[in-house]
C-alpha cells in the first residue's frame, strides 16, 4: 500500500507542475518511474487505462536502459523478428549463416529468403574494403595565411598527431587526416578505426583532444586560432553526402554473386537479360534522373531490419543506404551481381547493441563484440550485412522484371 501511495503522490505532483518528470528518477526506481510517467500520460492526455498494456511488458532492464539509452522511459516497443539463412564466402562470415530481420513490411524476409535460397548454390562473396569512421572538427583562424600555416602543420605532424588522438581510448588509431580550407576557416577529418564499436563518441574525444593539443602548439609559434565546432558536417554523419560515397565512412564493404541462368529463371521467373535491364534503367536512368546519392532499389529497407535487430543507430540508415548494384549478364549467360556499400556504419559492442534482444540477436549470429579489440566481430557484421542486402537487391529488382510487385504485395492482409 504504501508504494501505491507513493505512485499517487508523485503523480499528483507532476500533474500540478511540483514535479519534473526527468526528476522522478531521483527518488524511486526505473520501473516505478516508468508506471508513473504512464500514468502521468494517460490522465494529461485522457487515455485509456489501457493504453500502454503492451508497452510496459518490457524485459529489459529498466535502470540500465535508462542511464546508457534513453530518458523518460515508459517502456519498450516489440517489432516482429525474423531471419533468413544464407550462404557466405567472406573473409570473416563464412558458410552458412542466419541473418536477422526485425520488420513490419510483410513480404521483406520472404522476399530476401527467396533471393538466399537463389543463392544458395553460389554462395555471396563479401570483401572489406576499408574501415574508417570519421569525424570533422572546424577551426578559426584570424587571416587566410594562418589558415594555409595550419593547413600545412597538420600536414607535416601527422605522427605527432596521431599520438594525441588515441590518447583517450586504446581502441582508436588515427588512419587519415586530411584539411580543407575556405578563407580563415580550416575543416579538419579524422579518420580512425574503432574496433568493435561504431565509435562516434569515441572518435568525437579523440578528435577534441588532438585539435586542443594542435591549435597549443601552434599557438607556440604565433599562430592563433579557436577550436569552434567538434562537428563540422565534413564526417558527413546521418545525412547523404558524396564525400562519403568517395571516400567512405565506417566500413566500406562490396559483395558479389555469379548465378547460373536456370537457377535464375526456376526462382524468379524471369531472364538474367530481363534483370539487368531493370536494374540499368531503374536504379541508374530512374535513380540519375532523380538526383538520388547512389543507385539502388531498397537498400534502406534491408539495412532498417538488420539495425533494428542487432542494435544499431537508426539514423546511420541515412549513410549506408546511399549503395550501388551492379548486374550484367555474364559470356556464358549466368547472371552477375555485386553491390557496394561505402559507408555502413555499424559496431558491436556499446550503445544499443547492449540492450537484452539486440544483444541476444548478435550473439546469435556470433557477432557480439564485448573484449574485441580488433574489430573482427565488426567486420564479420559487415559480410552478413552486405549479403543480406546483395540478396534484397537481386529479389526486388528481380520481382519487378517479373512485373510481380503489385501482385506479391496484393496476397498480404490488409487493415
Amino acid at each position: 500500500m504504501e508504494e501505491k501511495k507513493n505512485v499517487e503522490d508523485f503523480l499528483k505532483k507532476l500533474m500540478a507542475g511540483e514535479l519534473k518528470i526527468h526528476e522522478l528518477s531521483k527518488y524511486v526506481d526505473e520501473n516505478t518511474a516508468a508506471e508513473i510517467r504512464r500514468r502521468y500520460l494517460s490522465e494529461k492526455y485522457s487515455l485509456n487505462n489501457n493504453s500502454f498494456t503492451h508497452v510496459e511488458r518490457a524485459s529489459i532492464d529498466m535502470e540500465d536502459t535508462a542511464k546508457r539509452n534513453i530518458s523518460n522511459l515508459i517502456g519498450a516497443i516489440q517489432i516482429p523478428l525474423g531471419f533468413i539463412e544464407i550462404n557466405i564466402k567472406g573473409q570473416y562470415a563464412i558458410g552458412q549463416s542466419a541473418v536477422f530481420l526485425a520488420t513490419t513490411e510483410g513480404k521483406l524476409v520472404d522476399g530476401i529468403g527467396r533471393a538466399a535460397k537463389a543463392l544458395q548454390e553460389s554462395g555471396i562473396s563479401t570483401r572489406i574494403l576499408k574501415d574508417e569512421m570519421t569525424r570533422s572538427v572546424i577551426v578559426n583562424a584570424k587571416t587566410l595565411d594562418d589558415a594555409y600555416k595550419i593547413k600545412e602543420y597538420v600536414l607535416k605532424n601527422s605522427d605527432e598527431i596521431k599520438k594525441s588522438f588515441s590518447e583517450s581510448s586504446k581502441h582508436l588509431e588515427l588512419k587519415s587526416i586530411s584539411t580543407y580550407v575556405i578563407g580563415k576557416t580550416v575543416f579538419i577529418r579524422y579518420g580512425a578505426t574503432t574496433g568493435a564499436a561504431m565509435g562516434m563518441n569515441m572518435i568525437t574525444i579523440g578528435a577534441h583532444t588532438a585539435t586542443l593539443k594542435t591549435l597549443e602548439d601552434l599557438k607556440k609559434k604565433g599562430i592563433n586560432a579557436d577550436f569552434f565546432t567538434e562537428s563540422g558536417n565534413m564526417c558527413i554523419d546521418k545525412k547523404p553526402g558524396h564525400i562519403n560515397q568517395i571516400l567512405g565512412r565506417g566500413i566500406s564493404i562490396s559483395a558479389e554473386a555469379i548465378i547460373k541462368r536456370e537457377t535464375v529463371e526456376k526462382y524468379f521467373k524471369v531472364t538474367p537479360e530481363k534483370i539487368a535491364k531493370m536494374n540499368y534503367y531503374k536504379n541508374y536512368i530512374g535513380s540519375s534522373m532523380g538526383g538520388a546519392i547512389g543507385n539502388n532499389a531498397h537498400i534502406a529497407n534491408i539495412l532498417a531490419a538488420i539495425f533494428i535487430a542487432y542494435g544499431q543507430d537508426l539514423a546511420q540508415i541515412v549513410d549506408g543506404a546511399s549503395g550501388y548494384d551492379n548486374i550484367e549478364v555474364t559470356d556464358n549467360g549466368d547472371l552477375y551481381i555485386s553491390i557496394l556499400l561505402p559507408a555502413l556504419e555499424i559496431g558491436t559492442f556499446g550503445g544499443g547493441t547492449v540492450r537484452e534482444t539486440q544483444k541476444e540477436v548478435l550473439m546469435a549470429s556470433g557477432v557480439y563484440g564485448d573484449n574485441d579489440h580488433k574489430g573482427e566481430t565488426k567486420y564479420k557484421f559487415a559480410e552478413i550485412i552486405a549479403a543480406a542486402v546483395l540478396a534484397g537487391e537481386l529479389n526486388l529488382i528481380a520481382v519487378q522484371a517479373a512485373q510481380e510487385l503489385s501482385s506479391s504485395h496484393a496476397s498480404l492482409k490488409r487493415g
